[in-house]
């Protein structure tokens, strides 16, 4: 049987990652392995202002309210997955989230955590280092596999994870190809997919408002491929590179092969 690593952490969205899981449970036959992180770097100073008084939130007392927080929190999560018929126990882990994540993985056939607004330090971690497909669940939780769009700009990183998307579902047959401010004289990708029987549609996004137009299409879609983000994550950053962007702000669940 096949087995999703579903990662939980301080302040996830709870909800939008168990029906996720349930869906790849009930409907695709995935084991799911809860994980749950307690990210040792949040024991850090961190300076933050409260009616303009500078507060240390690595204190005692805010240390200690913390913990009972998040010990409650847990009990809930635990029972959530319980009622809803994760019986597989909560596995609860100190330390990095990657260093955490990896030995989880090595068991697993795919990894699903939130996306959230911006990526986190340690999703981009996760997502420079990662051996095994990544899903990224968006603002709502996945229901149903229909709507299958793929960013493209026919580059090696796309093909990988479109590669690694259909072996893992072979029996999806329809897909939207999406490109945004790319002109390719031939399409390599879009020739893969119909030699193997895939049915495509192929939408292009030019001009000023391309953008807008992209992120407003892909909310249709129930899951985005995408390739994976580049070595230098920071410059990319920095330039604002096409992938990146439509990564944080897309409001839709990603995977990366």
């Amino acid at each position: 049987m096949k087995k999703v690593l579903v990662v939980f952490g301080e302040g996830s969205k709870k909800n939008v990652l168990i029906e996720s899981a349930l869906f790849f449970k009930e409907k695709l036959g995935y084991e799911i392995t809860p994980l749950y992180i307690r990210d040792v770097r949040r024991d850090e100073i961190i300076p933050a202002t409260m009616d303009g008084m500078i507060v240390n939130l690595s204190n005692n007392s805010f240390s200690e309210e913390r913990d009972a927080l998040e010990e409650e929190e847990l009990k809930h999560l635990q029972e959530k997955l319980r009622i809803r018929g994760i019986i597989n126990p909560l596995n609860v882990e100190f330390g990095f989230p990657w260093d955490i994540i990896k030995e989880y993985l090595k068991l697993s056939d795919m990894l699903m955590f939130e996306k959230g607004e911006i990526l986190s330090e340690s999703a981009v971690t996760v997502l420079k280092n990662h051996f095994k497909p990544v899903i990224m669940i968006g603002e709502k939780p996945i229901t149903k596999l229909e709507k299958i769009g793929i960013s493209s700009d026919d580059g090696v990183k796309i093909n990988r994870s479109v590669f690694s998307f259909i072996n893992l579902f072979p029996q999806k047959k329809d897909f939207t190809m999406l490109t945004l401010l790319y002109n390719m004289e031939e399409n390599k990708l879009l020739k893969y997919l119909k030699e193997r029987d895939k049915d495509v549609v192929f939408k292009s996004f030019d001009g000023e408002a391309a953008k807008d137009k992209y992120l407003e299409e892909i909310k249709n879609l129930d899951l985005l491929i995408m390739g994976n983000l580049s070595r230098g994550y920071f410059f990319e950053k920095i330039t604002g590179k096409k992938g990146l962007s439509i990564m944080e702000k897309s409001e839709v669940s990603i995977f990366i092969g």
